[in-house]
């Protein structure tokens, strides 16, 4: 989060029990926050954040009161017929504190205040397009939610990866666009701006240049899209370019040159399956990982949009990456299967020479040998780390999520403050509440069936400090926080 509103938010809120934040619902404009009045008999009940557990056995979504070490229980469940009776899938919340959820199966994004009722309210079920996968919040408008639409995936399916609600003439998957204001009273509930077509099919993940260009990959296409992600611009969410991945050295037959093809004619598919893409605020570059190509591509999001280097992961274990929210590190995580063990390396985006380092050291190969790798989060102020062992069929060692010390990173050191033993059940799903300037304070824990609870973990002690009953076979979290957003308090994959 830039500065200047970073700056703004910590002399406009006032803080509850916890030091989270409760602000005011009267006014907004874009960027604007307003001196804190909590809305009577609704979030100044709230002095504490909210965990939503996606129950996947019953397709509810229950929210847990995180208040501390104790204390923490069940605020409300919302049923699944709120939600079309549809799987639920990722969920994100704005600036202005909406939840937003997809429901692929339905087409459709759920829309949530979490804050002017005495619990959480599904407010209605927004159109985007073919199976919403993931949503993102604009890292230069938080107030503005881009949803991913894959397309059709339905067995012997003939259009796969088309967007057949709004794409059906043209072809490939697609963004939507939400907008949204503050909640309660004179706040403008959530509303589609509308859907762009791509013109490319596959799985879609996006990235956000400090330039407001949006960067959206999609896997089976093997390309990048770039949207004008400027509010004021006349080609405001337009597809303005694509970068063709494609390379010859890669291909087994020679890439096409796509520099003449119009923006509206599709490119010729590839192999380079992107699937990650990452924005570093240190070298002001977005990243994108071929998993095709078992490479990672820095691109510049400046016009001619170029790749700028590239990082071969060949030979190594890596196969998915993150970044730390400073910018400064590529994460990279991956397996080794004799013996079994989830590995860890970096890319220092900082050295004159960013390379390739291996994080090896005796009590991290202990601590990861056996396991399969998990998901991951970052603490916002990039000084936590944390990993679950993703219970995989090969592995030996389940159960367990990992604390580590990002500040003493020094390849090949990397320094593990605890293996935190988790009830043992089919799988989980974790997030991080963060305060202040980003510091990590609880961990928030799903246990799948048969355990079916949420355990909240204090991330000063990593001790697991109490175990909340939720909905059946939970499995995504996440960490709400009212003013996280707009505070860049979130933890960051």
């Amino acid at each position: 989060m830039e500065t200047r509103k970073s700056s703004n938010f910590a002399s406009s809120v006032t803080t509850s029990v916890l030091g989270l934040a409760l602000i005011s619902v009267a006014a907004c404009s874009s960027g604007e926050t307003t001196t804190a009045t909590p809305v009577s008999g609704g979030s100044a009940g709230k002095a504490s954040a909210l965990v939503f557990v996606n129950n996947t056995g019953d397709k509810t979504l229950t929210s847990v009161a995180l208040k501390g070490d104790s204390g923490n229980a069940v605020v409300n469940t919302i049923d699944a017929a709120e939600f079309e009776n549809v799987a639920l899938g990722d969920m994100q919340f704005s600036d202005k504190d909406w939840v937003f959820l997809n429901l692929a199966a339905a087409n459709k994004v759920a829309t949530i205040d979490p804050l002017t009722a005495a619990t959480p309210v599904h407010e209605a079920n927004l159109a985007a397009g073919t199976r919403p996968v993931h949503l993102y919040r604009d890292r230069n408008d938080g107030q503005v939610i881009w949803i991913m639409n894959d397309g059709d995936n339905a067995a012997g399916t003939t259009t796969p990866g088309d967007d057949l609600i709004n794409c059906a003439s043209s072809g490939g998957g697609s963004v939507t666009v939400i907008h949204n204001s503050h909640l309660g009273p004179g706040g403008t509930p959530p509303t589609v701006l509308g859907t762009t077509c791509l013109l490319a099919d596959g799985h879609k993940v996006a990235a956000f240049a400090e330039n407001k260009r949006v960067f959206v990959s999609s896997a089976t296409a093997g390309e990048i899209a770039v949207l004008d992600g400027d509010e004021a611009s006349a080609n405001y969410r337009q597809l303005i370019a694509r970068i063709d991945l494609c390379k010859d050295s890669k291909e087994t037959t020679s890439c096409n040159d796509e520099s003449a093809t119009p923006i509206t004619t599709a490119f010729t598919p590839n192999a380079s399956a992107p699937h990650g893409i990452r924005w570093s605020a240190l070298t002001k570059k977005v990243y994108s990982i071929q998993e095709g190509y078992h490479e990672i591509a820095e691109i510049d999001p400046n016009v001619p949009y170029t790749i700028t280097k590239t990082f071969d992961l060949a030979g190594t274990p890596y196969t998915s990456y993150g970044i730390s929210p400073d910018g400064k590190y590529l994460l990279l995580r991956g397996e080794t299967t004799a013996p079994q063990a989830t590995k860890l390396g970096v890319i220092d985006l900082s050295a004159a020479t960013p390379a390739i380092a291996h994080l090896t050291s005796p009590d991290l190969d202990a601590a990861l040998n056996g396991t399969t790798p998990g998901a991951f989060k970052f603490s916002p102020d990039s000084r936590r780390f944390y990993i679950l062992a993703g219970n995989g069929a090969t592995a030996t060692k389940k159960d367990r999520l990992f604390a580590f010390d990002w500040t003493t990173v020094a390849p090949p050191a990397l320094t593990l403050l605890r293996e935190i033993p988790l009830v043992s059940t089919g799988g989980h799903g974790f997030d991080v509440l963060a305060e202040g300037a980003g510091e990590a304070k609880y961990l928030a824990v799903s246990n799948a069936a048969p355990a079916n609870s949420l355990t909240i973990i204090n991330a000063t002690d990593h001790q697991e400090k109490q175990t909340v009953p939720v909905g059946a076979n939970p499995g995504g979290v996440m960490v709400f926080d009212s003013g996280a957003a707009l505070a860049g308090n979130q933890g960051s994959n």
